[in-house]
């Protein structure tokens, strides 16, 4: 699979065909970088133009062939749009400040100066039929903030582990209805853990262009049975400290250790922030430096985050991506 950037911030996207493909369906991740991927469109050509993009920023595409048995995923592909110019802009932009801003905090460009959706969403289980192994994870709290600025809607919460199984391939869904009841659209991604032993909670965080006509969504977490190793583990936060900066950015930071015994390729850090009552109001991650560490190497993070009303506590986890 291509994908290449084009003019005005388009991106060309072409797939190998398969014989016994019926149509194609492309998902984006919209440039979040979280892993979350939007339906964008069903096709039964062998290419897409994907428009009106953000500037500078890398999108992630996935594309699945529809054939008689099911939809499976077909190819993957990346690639970066060009940062708008001054003349291109109409004038000065500071696009690429506030996009550089983001990335190396972790976080998504449009998350600038945004505030929670009005009116307040029901969370309901969706109504999606599940393959026969699938586990439902237990959804511990979600909640949802808009930047007008843009149209986007992030929706941030936690899900755990209920079960006695090892959990892996999680998967959060959130369906989106209209006024009249029916259902308009759908995003999902995987939780910001891989991978769930009983007991085991993870954030998660879908960030998206606000669906046209939103009146209601729903959510669901599910994922499938699979054995972990002990390898797994191994990254450790040795502390963390919280603070706001003179610019009004809210900041977890802190030093993790690779206590694992092997080298570390690429760690990640996860931070989620809680209110008084154990509800997430945000979720952020960042690549500490340096991310790859041998055994017993430390490193510093620091994650920073610009929606955070009445934050009571956190708690930062670091992985191995």
């Amino acid at each position: 699979m291509e994908a290449v950037p084009l003019a005005n911030n388009d991106i060309s996207l072409a797939w190998e065909p398969i014989a016994e493909a019926i149509a194609y369906r492309v998902y984006s991740d919209m440039g979040t970088g979280y892993g979350v991927y939007v339906y964008k469109a069903e096709t039964q050509e062998q290419a897409l133009i994907d428009t009106k993009l953000r500037a500078g920023l890398r999108y992630q595409y996935r594309v699945g062939s529809i054939t008689p048995q099911g939809e499976q995923v077909l190819a993957r592909a990346n690639a970066t749009t060009a940062y708008r110019t001054e003349s291109q802009a109409g004038g000065r932009s500071d696009a690429p400040a506030r996009e550089a801003m983001a990335a190396n905090a972790g976080q998504s460009p449009a998350l600038a100066a945004p505030k929670p959706m009005q009116p307040s969403v029901r969370i309901t289980p969706a109504p999606t039929p599940l393959p026969p192994d699938t586990i439902i994870l237990g959804l511990l709290s979600a909640s949802d903030y808009a930047d007008e600025l843009d149209n986007t809607l992030t929706i941030v919460g936690e899900v755990r582990n209920d079960s006695q199984l090892d959990v892996g391939e999680t998967i959060v869904t959130a369906t989106f209805y209209g006024t009249d009841g029916q259902v308009i659209g759908e995003a999902s991604g995987s939780t910001m853990l891989h991978s769930l032993a009983p007991g085991i909670r993870s954030p998660f965080i879908i960030s998206l262009s606000r669906p046209a006509g939103l009146a209601d969504y729903s959510m669901r977490a599910t994922g499938r049975p699979i054995n972990l190793t002990a390898s797994e583990a191994g990254l450790k936060v040795v502390n963390t400290r919280r603070f706001e900066d003179k610019t009004g950015f809210y900041h977890v930071a802190g030093v993790i250790e690779n206590a694992s015994g092997r080298r570390v390729q690429g760690a990640r850090v996860i931070v989620t922030l809680y209110d008084r009552g154990g509800n997430v109001v945000n979720v952020g991650f960042a690549y500490p430096q340096p991310a790859s560490l041998s055994p017993s190497d430390r490193a510093d993070f620091d994650i920073t985050f610009t929606y955070y009303p009445k934050v009571f506590s956190h708690l930062a986890v670091a992985i191995d991506d």
